[in-house]
């Protein structure tokens, strides 16, 4: 069973929810780590305490289950919070932050169950990138901080403290549920990682997770888990229950490899002649074939692919009712579907908050947080592609985010990786939001990538450093890998390059910081220029902002993507009974007609509230946006 004490950084704060097993509270923690609990039971709620049997005193030979740490008490209940308290375990309802509020997924109402600074009622701190009040927005983007005379979090330059019960480094997340905090003894330690082998825990702070540490050398797990998968002798080699090329490990790679559109499937060579990813007697066209008359129904407890579909045992689906394999709580680490989900380990939900896997950011479940300009390595070797940019990205990712609360120019690069990389940025949601730049080899040598930004404004960005495909000969393009980001908020206007290289939305001669910039000085038939923004600019015949085009040739009076045969002029060309349907650029609202607001969490173009509308408009908006009520803004 996992064992809960902190939780990937910010992923409360964008809005995901990982399911999670017994849990560990920060009170709990402290507790635990100072030695107390005492022998008359924690106040405060139902605490009950495990035991191995009979009665008798605590902390003794009496009976009560010894503990060293808050991993050794987890009960599998995902709506407790587990403690080590003075040498036993103790289970009380699940309040992980010790705000006395029990967190959404457990039918309470605290958003973030991971930092005791958020709850529904508690004021918007402007400063801290936590949602505090639980409204959907934090700090620049609540209505709360509309009037703050400063907004955003300023991460601290020595990263998270593990027991002063604040958000050290910005990520949302507080003390022990921190990663950084992994593995410390503040956070609590068993005695040995032995018997914890596949739970993504570091049980014993040692630094080292599970097969890695030599307390697991004869684990069972370990001694097969860590061995290769051959794509084509029949057996599973490294103990996950798929065989060849039934397993993740051979997408690919030969005799898996296959070259579309392929042709009909042969059953019994081994490969995947049609290209459907089932081999030979796995194949359904193979079901009547001779060289498969040895199949036979699965039977669920004997270690055979009995039906030669691949999956042995209780990975086949065939056995998703057998009582041998009724499900039990996911282990993150161990290559198995133990809760039958058919997610395995870091794929699962259930893992996102696991130490091994926030430290692999395989996929959108585990992201890794960009804090700001620097450079972040690790390792894609082993990971399962699950997402592709648009210029490539077969193999496994890494992902990462940041966070702007500024305009910021942004560079990213993959200089310093080991293998063909891809580099693809999307906003809104992490699996589907929009992609907003894809790069393959413009890194400057054969293999890296880049990406640049002249401006992104504030919001949330997702990473993927990638690689680039799985060559059927070689395998993957995986290894260590580096990322290279440069974030720069607040760069300054430059009036001639056609951007809006300071993000105040005015690009040029718009910009009031070029007004005496020599061609656009009275560039007007004389006067000023500004910019070409609303109704009236839009419809004036004149080129307001001396771009070369006027009105509706103009993309500030033409801005959606969606809505092509609109523009801003006040009248309803599609005849949806909406004017100009998010045509009209703007930087505020009073740049927007009565009644309207400028959409400044996403696209800037002016229009109705979005609850205002019957339906979801915010996909038109802004892909992979959502309307929030509490801001009436399409948000990512």
């Amino acid at each position: 069973m996992r064992r809960f004490f902190f939780a990937i950084a910010a992923f409360a704060a964008l809005g995901a929810s990982a399911g999670a097993c017994g849990r560990t509270s920060l009170l709990e923690l402290s507790s635990a780590s100072a030695g107390g609990g005492g022998s008359g039971g924690a106040a405060g709620g139902d605490v009950s305490t495990s035991s191995r049997g009979g009665g008798g005193g605590f902390g003794g030979s009496g009976g009560f289950e010894e503990c060293g740490g808050p991993t050794d008490c987890d009960d599998g209940d995902e709506c407790t919070s587990d403690a080590c308290m003075g040498g036993r375990c103790e289970h009380r309802p699940r309040d992980d932050d010790g705000d006395g509020l029990p967190p959404t997924t457990c039918g309470g109402v605290d958003c973030n169950d991971l930092n005791p600074a958020v709850f529904p009622g508690l004021p918007e701190l402007c400063t801290d990138a936590a949602d505090n009040d639980c409204n959907g927005v934090a700090d620049c983007f609540d209505p709360a901080c509309a009037g703050a005379e400063t907004c955003g979090c300023t991460p601290s330059p020595a990263g998270e403290s593990c027991q002063n019960g604040v958000d050290d480094d910005c990520d949302t997340i507080v003390d022990c549920f921190d990663t950084e905090c992994s593995g410390t003894t503040a956070c609590g330690c068993s005695a040995s990682e032995a018997g914890k082998c596949g739970n993504g825990f570091d049980d014993d702070c040692d630094g080292l997770f599970d097969c890695d540490d030599g307390n697991c050398a004869a684990d069972p797990l370990c001694v097969c888990g860590l061995q290769r998968e051959a794509c084509d002798n029949g057996a599973d080699d490294d103990c996950d229950l798929v065989v060849d090329c039934g397993d993740p490990d051979c997408r690919g790679v030969f005799p898996c490899a296959c070259v579309p559109p392929g042709s009909p499937e042969r059953c019994d060579d081994g490969a995947d002649n049609d290209c459907d990813g089932r081999v030979d007697c796995a194949d359904p066209q193979c079901i009547t074939a001779p060289a498969c008359k040895q199949c036979v129904p699965e039977v669920c407890d004997d270690g055979v692919d009995n039906n030669c579909d691949a999956r042995i045992d209780c990975a086949d689906a065939a056995c998703a009712f057998a009582p041998s394999c009724a499900p039990t709580p996911e282990q993150c680490n161990n290559r198995l579907d133990d809760d039958n989900d058919a997610l395995v380990d870091c794929g699962d939900p259930d893992c996102a908050s696991n130490p091994s896997c926030v430290l692999a950011q395989a996929n959108c479940l585990s992201p890794k947080l960009i804090p700001g300009t620097g450079t972040y390595t690790g390792d894609t070797t082993g990971h399962v592609g699950e997402t592709r940019g648009a210029c490539g990205g077969d193999a496994g990712e890494a992902v990462f985010y940041f966070v702007l609360t500024e305009p910021s120019r942004v560079h990213l690069d993959s200089r310093g990786s080991s293998f063909d990389t891809v580099l693809y940025v999307r906003t809104g949601i992490c699996n589907s939001g929009r992609e907003i730049g894809c790069d393959d080899d413009s890194g400057g040598d054969s293999w890296s990538s880049l990406v640049e930004f002249s401006i992104l404004y504030p919001g949330t960005y997702f990473v993927f450093l990638d690689g680039y495909t799985i060559d059927p000969g070689s395998g993957s393009n995986e290894g260590p890998f580096a990322l290279n980001a440069e974030i720069i908020p607040n760069p300054s206007e430059v009036c001639d390059d056609e951007l809006d290289n300071d993000g105040d939305h005015h690009v040029d001669c718009a910009d009031p910081d070029c007004a005496t910039f020599g061609p656009c000085r009275g560039c007007v038939r004389g006067a000023a220029p500004g910019p070409e923004f609303g109704v009236a600019a839009c419809t004036d015949g004149v080129d307001n902002d001396c771009d070369g085009t006027l009105d509706c040739a103009d993309e500030d009076c033409s801005a959606s993507d969606f809505y092509v045969t609109e523009c801003c002029d006040g009248l309803d060309e599609n005849g949806n009974g909406i004017p100009d349907d998010f045509n009209c650029r703007c930087a505020s609202d009073a740049d927007c007609s009565d009644g309207q607001i400028c959409y400044t969490h996403t696209s800037y173009t002016c229009g109705l509230p979005c609850n205002g509308f019957f339906g979801s408009v915010c996909p038109f908006v802004a892909p992979g946006s959502h309307c929030n009520d509490a801001t009436s803004q399409c948000e990512f």
